[in-house]
């Protein structure tokens, strides 16, 4: 387990992301401006480093990470900061952005937990 924590807050256009296959996570010290964009969570310690080939959960789901930004793990470890593309793109679209294989919610509670898991 390289990270954990849970959706604590919704920003109030947080969902128009997922239709748009991404979503933006942020810890609890969001700015108010930034934080209406987000779902936002409790900062947790990042025990490693995110990469390719590792694993994003999501509640039940499980998504294969294809492309991790040159800045992910410092924003992740930081701020707790980053963006989900569920697009599996080889490349990172963004030094901020981590990319997935598989569906992208329709939508998602409070309580759902957030993980990045090596693969085993």
């Amino acid at each position: 387990m390289l990270y954990r924590t849970q959706v604590t807050q919704i920003g109030e256009y947080a969902a128009d992301a997922l239709n748009d296959n991404m979503m933006i996570l942020f810890n609890d010290n969001a700015p108010a401006d930034v934080a209406d964009y987000c779902f936002i969570h409790p900062a947790a310690d990042l025990t490693g480093e995110i990469t390719a080939g590792g694993q994003f959960v999501l509640g039940t789901s499980r998504y294969p990470i294809t492309a991790v930004g040159d800045v992910v793990n410092q924003n992740l470890a930081q701020l707790g900061h980053i963006t989900i593309r569920f697009d599996g793109g080889a490349e990172a679209e963004y030094p901020g952005t981590v990319h997935v294989e598989g569906k992208c919610p329709d939508e998602l509670v409070l309580g759902t937990e957030i993980r990045f898991e090596l693969n085993n």
